[in-house]
């Protein structure tokens, strides 16, 4: 699944829905019996005791009733008939452990919710009839057959949300002939709840039998809800009419609130599916449709048959009913709306490319008769790789020449990459539990730079990836709350929280580091062999270790001491990352290599006992070898290492970590780091080194400032030679370093300083990217994502031309005769122009964006608009703004976080987020539907730029007022921040410093 294009968060936690409590285990059973009370015509006579006694059982009761008809609002949606008995499992109970005030009784989390090892699920049969009008309601049953692995009484499985009609439960035995022994239904004692763990339980008068069969037959109901999780219905609008649609999103754990199945991805099962739809509908399913006919009893449906799936996890089950249209190539197919299947085709265009390269890759093919990817209006993440129904939202799967823009454009490719690696990764072979969930992420995440690089290398994007994944993760690793890769997880928040930085960009970081120092060839061949002999089976990583091993070892890469999990499992199972301190030895010809983890000062101290086996790879000032990224030498895990080559003693300089393929920083010693400097100043021969060694050079020097290993005045010296930079990744790596840096000194007297440096490093890039967008399918794309990045930062920092010309291109939109149908700004200069006119204008240009922004059907000019409307300077238009965004009429929910981080990001609105986060938590909390993660995420965006120790005082006075745990993203936002105050008292006055220097000197040249 893409989370990454989701503030990251990021993540995948659903609605609460009013924490609809049922007590749990046996005393949870609802018993379905009545009580009758009668009256006589008796006279009683009370004393005043006993009627005190009355009145306040009378009072209690009467406060019971309403705890029961508040806490059980989901199940009064679907009434029993008369003489059933039904048992609502809307418990929601996964957000407690942090939405709740301390201490109001309501149950936290219990760490322990796997089901019992007992039984295995073997074939799901569902049936499913959704109603996407009126109460928005959906029924259906479904048998599972399954095989009992131990002697249990008790058949416990999942289900949350739903309503199960206790009467029509029953367990069958399955014959030898494989028949159902339907005359003889086995004896049910109890049906009742374990309310914390979301199992609904079966427990029978008679013992399962060890190896045999048997099918349990279940009917549900319950609501097609709205918050983007589980069977969730969203809409989009025709001509002024609402058109709704209904699909689902399971992973990670919310198949349960569909039907009533084992919910863990080992627990792998074939699904036959029956869905009812509207005859002016379609059903898609990962299954393509094997007959249709006509529904008994609801004239205007039809029943769409599904094929009967592979072996797959419940997590990868997915469905859609909608009016959508579609297009195809062979068995690949593209759904959208009507109005928007043109911008459809790029994907299909890539898609069955993206395939032929995959299973060429693994040299696996892909097992099933199709596939089908749907863009949805509302979805929470970026895409989902259900199998062969893949979901996206609409700006990871649309786009069109002319309408979109560049950085458009890659996204697609890379999602559609993503997306179609995971149906290898994870739903071929599946991990084992969610703590390696990194090995589905990881590897797809690195992947989808492999697949787009080879449908268009001229974008290189293996170069991008150092800056998009390696260096941004770098960020997150480098606190002490940061985790481990492979980290373990037991409950549904818990689970959430790890589709994050870490399981993705790290994921991947370090399996291309790993591609590297096996060489591609033996990866690969581990790889295939790992995906053959696993498939449709679940794995952990020590399964993928043994592969590549074997495959190492038989190549020589490998000494039969040494193997792949021990080299990685330094990876996987500790926090954090290397720095790599290297220094000369004076007159010997050893190079002495000193390992530590690198932190951010005042974040902790170093923990001597982590220690990674490191890949190390080099080249000298006179090799200028870039391309050899095959190791050299390991450190392996010891302290110090002594590296003997003459090479590197006698060297004027060298650089370390050829092509950033392994996952360290590098510090050098003074001596190198001027050398290197010294010859990034020479406007002939910067380009010697590779851009994404440039790259490495900038932020290594930038971060281990920022860390406290070497001072600023260093490494702003290297950063001069920008002003010859024209390379679109070393200023990637540039900018953002230089972002961190400006929002610390944004509120500041000094701030004149930071923007007159910056300006004048970007004069000569300012020149060559211009400020034009051709639109042509011909022009560069990495000009394209230059002139992005370059006039974003000119603006920001009040470049004069760059902020008329945004004026000027504004106001010709504004003054065209229809300007929701003549936008006559180039799509790759729209979020730029439009955040810098509505900066430097007034209310009538937020106004006129905004105006735009609810008539235009056109996705990705939805997004451009949501986020420029956030560059406001006017405080009280980024408060209505911010109310506008939960008020539910004009921002989707799943835009909402782009909305209050446009916000914080703005010149003067991150105080203006956090205060009315603040103060509006509650509702926010239950419009974004009471997960608390949403909350964390907003928190991050409203707390970024925070440096000031009052700051940190009132951020953690909130989280006390809310009655918050110090879950990890609290703990993360609050290191930040103290990150920030520390930052401040120790490098403030020394950068100040070294500007007022360099713009002395300047003026006198």
């Amino acid at each position: 699944m893409v989370v990454k294009d989701m503030p990251l968060h990021e993540n995948l936690n659903m609605d609460n829905r009013r924490g609809n409590a049922v007590p749990a285990g046996p005393t949870g059973t609802v018993a379905g019996t009545t009580t009758t009370f009668s009256r006589t015509g008796r006279r009683y006579t009370l004393s005043l005791t006993t009627a005190v006694l009355l009145v306040s059982f009378f009072l209690c009761t009467l406060l019971a009733v309403g705890f029961i008809v508040y806490n059980f609002a989901t199940c009064a949606q679907l009434t029993a008939a008369p003489g059933e008995d039904i048992v609502c499992t809307s418990v929601s109970l996964r957000h407690n452990k942090t939405v709740h005030p301390a201490g109001d009784g309501r149950p936290k989390y219990d760490r322990d919710v796997r089901l019992p090892r007992s039984i295995k699920p073997l074939k799901y049969n569902i049936t499913l009839v959704p109603h996407l009008s009126g109460n928005f309601s959906f029924e259906g049953s479904v048998q599972i057959q399954l095989r009992v692995l131990e002697e249990c009484y008790n058949i416990t499985m999942h289900a949350e949300e739903l309503n199960i009609t206790k009467s029509d439960v029953a367990v069958y035995r399955v014959l030898e002939n494989d028949d159902v022994d339907l005359n003889n239904a086995l004896r049910i004692h109890k049906q009742y709840l374990v309310g914390a763990k979301q199992f609904f339980v079966i427990q029978l008068y008679d013992k399962l039998v060890r190896g045999a069969q048997y099918v349990v037959h279940l009917k549900f109901s319950g609501i097609i809800q709205d918050y983007l999780q589980g069977f969730y219905r969203s809409s989009y609008e025709v001509l002024n009419e609402t058109r709704w649609l209904a699909s689902t999103q399971f992973q990670a754990t919310d198949a349960r609130r569909a039907f009533p199945c084992f919910d863990e991805p080992a627990l792998k099962a074939n699904f036959t599916l029956h869905i009812a739809r509207p005859r002016n509908m379609t059903a898609i399913s990962n299954m393509p449709i094997v007959s249709t006919n006509n529904h008994d009893t609801l004239p205007n449906y039809v029943w769409d048959h599904f094929a009967e799936s592979l072996p797959m996890s419940t997590y990868l089950v997915a469905y859609a009913i909608s009016d959508f249209t579609h297009i195809s190539s062979g068995n690949f197919s593209v759904w959208a709306r009507a109005d928007a299947i043109k911008s459809a085709e790029y994907a299909l265009s890539v898609g069955p490319k993206i395939l032929q390269f995959l299973q060429d890759f693994f040299d696996v093919p892909f097992p099933l008769p199709k596939i089908d990817m749907i863009a949805l209006p509302e979805f929470q993440a970026g895409a989902m790789e259900n199998w062969g129904l893949i979901t996206f939202r609409e700006t990871s799967m649309l786009y069109e020449q002319g309408v979109a823009t560049a950085s458009n454009k890659q996204r697609v490719a890379s999602v559609v990459g993503h997306e179609l690696a995971h149906q290898w990764f994870g739903n071929l072979v599946t991990p084992s539990w969610w703590s390696d969930i990194w090995l589905n992420e990881g590897f797809a995440s690195y992947m989808e730079y492999l697949t787009a690089d080879s449908i268009a290398p001229e974008w290189k994007l293996l170069d991008q990836f150092v800056v998009n994944e390696l260096q941004n993760v770098f960020q997150v690793d480098a606190l002490s709350s940061s985790h481990k890769i492979s980290f373990e997880v037991f409950n549904p928040q818990e689970i959430s929280e790890i589709f994050d930085r870490i399981s993705y960009a790290k994921g991947s970081t370090i399996i291309r580091m790993m591609a590297h120092f096996l060489t591609n060839a033996v990866f690969r061949r581990g790889l295939s062999k790992y995906l053959r002999e696993m498939a449709y089976g679940a794995a952990a990583q020590d399964d993928l270790w043994r592969f590549l091993t074997n495959e190492a070892k038989a190549s020589g890469l490998l000494d039969r001491n040494t193997s792949v999990k021990e080299i990685m499992d330094t990876w996987t199972l500790q926090t954090g990352y290397p720095v790599v301190k290297i220094s000369r030895h004076p007159n010997t010809n050893a190079v002495r290599l000193e390992q530590a983890r690198f932190v951010y000062a005042n974040s902790t101290k170093e923990d001597e006992s982590l220690l990674w086996w490191i890949p190390i790879t080099f080249t000298t000032a006179a090799e200028l070898n870039f391309k050899n990224t095959r190791p050299t030498t390991w450190i392996p895990r010891t302290k110090i290492y002594e590296l003997e080559n003459r090479n590197l003693s006698t060297a004027k300089w060298f650089i370390f970590n050829i092509q950033q393929t392994g996952y360290y920083r590098v510090n050098y010693d003074l001596d190198n780091w001027r050398a290197v400097t010294e010859h990034l100043m020479d406007p002939a021969h910067y380009d010697d080194i590779a851009p994404a060694n440039r790259a490495q050079l900038i932020d290594d020097v930038m971060n281990l400032a920022r860390g406290s290993y070497l001072s600023y005045e260093n490494a702003l010296n290297v950063t001069r030679y920008l002003a010859y930079e024209t390379d679109p990744v070393p200023w990637k790596a540039a900018i953002t370093n230089f972002n961190f840096i400006d929002s610390m000194f944004v509120n500041s007297g000094d701030y004149d300083l930071l923007k007159n440096y910056l300006l004048k490093l970007l004069e000569k890039v300012y020149a060559e990217v211009g400020f034009e967008d051709l639109q042509s399918e011909s022009e560069d794309m990495l000009l394209l994502f230059k002139r992005s990045e370059i006039l974003n930062m000119a603006c920001h920092l009040g470049h004069q031309q760059c902020i008329s010309e945004s004026s000027r291109h504004f106001q010709n939109w504004v003054q065209s005769p229809n300007p929701d149908a003549n936008n006559p700004i180039g799509p790759n200069l729209r979020g730029i122009v439009y955040c810098s006119a509505i900066q430097y204008g007034t209310e009538y240009e937020w106004d006129f964006a905004f105006e735009r922004y609810l008539k235009t059907n056109v996705v990705a000019e939805k997004e451009l608009l949501l986020s420029a409307l956030g560059c406001s300077k006017e405080p009280w238009i980024l408060y209505r703004y911010l109310r506008r965004a939960v008020a539910g009429q004009h921002v989707r929910k799943q835009d909402v976080f782009r909305v209050f981080a446009a916000v914080a990001n703005s010149v003067v609105g991150q105080q203006i987020a956090f205060d009315f986060i603040r103060s509006n938590w509650q509702d926010i909390n239950t419009y974004m539907g009471s997960q608390i993660s949403n909350i964390h995420t907003l928190l991050k965006f409203a707390t970024k730029r925070m440096n000031t120790k009052f700051q940190l005082v009132e951020f953690e006075q909130f989280v006390r007022d809310a009655h918050w745990d110090y879950d990890r993203p609290i703990q993360q936002i609050v290191e930040q921040v103290d990150i920030g105050v520390d930052w401040m008292n120790r490098n403030y006055k020394s950068i100040v410093k070294w500007l007022q220097r360099e713009a002395a000197e300047t003026k006198a040249i």
